[in-house]
Parts: structure tokens; C-alpha cells; sequence
């Protein structure tokens, strides 16, 4: 089998079930319609969200630790 050049996914079980009912109805594979959800996806609006993400964590550790 050949190597591809996919990096691993994790999907949450929800929307596994979805991707796998669009996969059924498309007639195709799942890892094609991930494919094509990735590739639709917004990348810069994704990665200003993944920068927040730390900022945020820190903030709520630090109002839980003062409440």
C-alpha cells in the first residue's frame, strides 16, 4: 500500500456519524469527504482562533483560581 501524505485527525464521534452519512449518500469514501471539507475550510480564520485559544485557557484558569 502506499504511503499518503495524510497527517492524523481526530474527529469527534458526532461528526464522525455525519461524514460517515454524506460519505453513504455521495456513494464515496469517508477520507474523501474529509478531504473536502478540509480543503473548503477558512485557514486564517482558524489559526487566529488557535492563537486565541492558550489566552483564553489562561484566563479562565486565572478567574476560577481568584472565584
Amino acid at each position: 500500500m502506499a504511503q499518503t501524505q495524510r497527517k492524523p485527525v481526530y474527529i469527534l464521534p458526532p461528526h464522525h456519524d455525519i461524514l460517515r452519512r454524506i460519505a453513504y449518500e455521495q456513494r464515496c469514501n469517508l477520507s474523501d469527504v474529509l478531504d473536502a471539507v478540509l480543503e473548503n475550510a477558512d485557514w486564517e480564520l482558524i489559526e487566529s482562533k488557535a492563537k486565541n485559544k492558550p489566552l483564553q485557557r489562561a484566563n479562565e484558569r486565572g478567574s476560577a483560581s481568584n472565584a
